[in-house]
């Protein structure tokens, strides 16, 4: 399967400058559904926002509610600006106790996560998320593939996970994301870990079976099981990719 999804190589240049409504722009790749409830709010927990809260912060904030959260090097491919812009941002998200940040393991870039008030803030309708260790690794491959499509299908629809947890029926696998482009319906996975072959046997078949396309992305070990399965020729549909580089690096190098 080949598409602009998911092609190309590399993060954008995030540290070009970038006009005010360039940055904008770009941030309006956040799902239909997060774009309807930016502009709804005006006050948060009883405090007027509004004076120090612009646009693209409800859009960053929309964004990282979506994903659950974000390291701050992504926040800078997100926005298309350097570490200053986002610190000032973070800062200034942070003094109206909309976000707060965690360094979660030493070495690594900080998290920055939504308050209530923060998704109360952009009309997200999705519960505080608690970094956990265990789950950090995939959150953050999941945030380098939606910044890697983002930045080279711009028209591109991304239904996050969060959405389609709340209208998944029972029994139904859940994808990392739905990409959808032209009409078609793309399952994103974003694979780590090898799993057993008969799994993602089961997986392949209800995928392929629900949407137009699907599409893994893969570290090393997942991403030779996965080509082989693509090889078999039995899910037409089914495209296979290496991971994206990272906001700040090689994902998988902070892995090992």
């Amino acid at each position: 399967m080949r598409s602009a999804v998911g092609e190309g190589s590399g993060p954008p240049d995030r540290k070009e400058a970038m006009t005010e409504e360039a940055m904008s722009a770009r941030l309006r790749w956040v799902s239909l559904r997060a774009r309807r409830g930016v502009a709804r709010v005006s006050r948060v927990a009883g405090h007027a926002r509004h004076e120090v809260l612009r646009r693209r912060d409800l859009e960053v904030l929309s964004w990282m509610g979506e994903q659950y959260g974000a390291q701050v090097d992504q926040l800078e491919v997100l926005m298309g600006c350097g570490p200053r812009t986002v610190q000032r941002t973070v800062a200034r998200l942070r003094a109206t106790e909309l976000v707060r940040t965690q360094r979660m393991i030493v070495g690594e870039p900080a998290w920055v996560t939504p308050t209530g008030a923060g998704l109360a803030a952009c009309g997200a309708g999705f519960g505080v998320w608690r970094p956990r260790i265990g789950l950090l690794a995939h959150v953050a491959a999941v945030n380098d593939v939606r910044l890697h499509i983002q930045g080279r299908a711009p028209g591109t629809e991304w239904v996050p996970e969060r959405v389609l947890a709340k209208e998944r029926r029972a029994g139904e696998h859940l994808p990392d994301g739905v990409a959808i482009t032209e009409g078609r319906r793309v399952a994103i996975e974003v694979e780590l870990t090898v799993k057993s072959r008969e799994r993602v046997t089961a997986i392949l078949d209800e995928l392929t079976g629900r949407f137009d396309a699907v599409l893994y992305f893969c570290a090393l070990g997942p991403h030779r099981q996965l080509s082989e399965l693509a090889g078999s020729g039995r899910w037409p549909a089914l495209g296979v990719r290496e991971l994206p580089a990272a906001a700040g690096g090689d994902r998988e190098r902070r892995l090992r």
